[in-house]
């Protein structure tokens, strides 16, 4: 029950370079999709928290944007590293993701990787995670935890595979020595403190993803305009905006006659649908908004806000 004394308690930012698994590991330890996961870095854009509740444990998650240097979008890229790093300045310990199947243990770090072990406050404990075990020889993740331990002190580390869940139940056990005992801050069946808007849009995002080109999906966003009950059937009826940069991107996500739009609207209904179990009826309308990314007020209003601010 809530405010109930538990055993082990926290709160736990998970912090990385793009693509190295950090939104696979919340989704795993959740058992429940709250971060949209593909093979394009730097998908996750907010602070995302999923919340694992044990049998006298709670930690609660905080999936973090990959940072990057990247210069697209000046005012969101910024945005999305403040997130990053303020994250870790709330949370009781970070967890450093590393993705062992990119590192070149003989070269050293790389350079993002460097910077972000740099900045992380130096009062919070960080536990390295090597993640990606799955994909590599025992010999690369020992040689990379090793690496990794040498250029700074961390706490302890751990070696999973977020994609199968190997390792993931010794990591929980671990981070609980860096928990504290504390009241129940969120019921046993809840598994994220999202709001209902915010989880459509990012289903939707990630459709386009995996739907659209290189490029293309880094230049578009999602909100979600309207969501509601229908009066008189079981239907969720949801209205949600594609924003994109440019009039020749609006062409792309449409499609030859609306059949991109169409595919991208379906697979997006099914997952919805899925997530509350009731049939869905969703409306995808494209709006041109250039330069979506360096304007604060539609920054503010997909999610970001000025809380990093310190």
């Amino acid at each position: 029950m809530l405010g109930n004394e538990l055993k082990y308690s926290g709160f736990a930012a998970i912090i990385g370079v793009p693509n190295s698994g950090k939104s696979t590991f919340l989704n795993t330890i959740v058992q429940s999709k709250i971060s949209i996961v593909t093979p394009k870095a730097q998908t996750t854009r907010n602070k995302i928290r999923g919340i694992y509740n044990g049998e006298d444990t709670q930690i609660v998650f905080t999936d973090t944007p990959g940072i990057t240097s990247t210069d697209f979008g000046k005012l969101l890229n910024n945005w999305m590293n403040k997130y990053s790093f303020s994250a870790a300045q709330d949370a009781d310990f970070t967890i450093f993701f590393v993705d062992v199947s990119t590192q070149h243990p003989e070269k050293g770090i790389g350079g993002e990787e460097a910077h972000i072990l740099k900045n992380l406050p130096p009062e919070t404990p960080v536990i390295l995670v090597a993640n990606k075990i799955d994909a590599v020889k025992p010999m690369r993740v020992d040689d990379t935890i090793a690496v990794y331990k040498k250029h700074f002190n961390f706490a302890a580390s751990c070696a999973i595979s977020a994609k199968d869940g190997t390792g993931t139940e010794e990591l929980i056990n671990t981070l609980k020595q860096f928990c504290k005992p504390g009241p129940q801050l969120f019921p046993e069946d809840m598994y994220t403190d999202q709001e209902d808007n915010f989880l459509v849009s990012e289903i939707i995002r990630e459709k386009l993803f995996l739907e659209l080109s290189q490029e293309l999906p880094y230049s578009v966003v999602v909100t979600v305009e309207r969501m509601r009950d229908h009066r008189t059937k079981d239907i969720l009826l949801v209205d949600a905006t594609i924003h994109v940069a440019r009039d020749s991107q609006k062409g792309i996500v449409l499609g030859r006659k609306g059949a991109t739009l169409e595919k991208i609207g379906s697979a997006a209904r099914r997952d919805i649908e899925e997530l509350y179990d009731c049939q869905v009826g969703l409306k995808l309308f494209v709006r041109v908004e250039e330069k979506w990314f360096d304007k604060e007020r539609l920054l503010q209003k997909v999610g970001f806000e000025k809380d990093f601010d310190r």
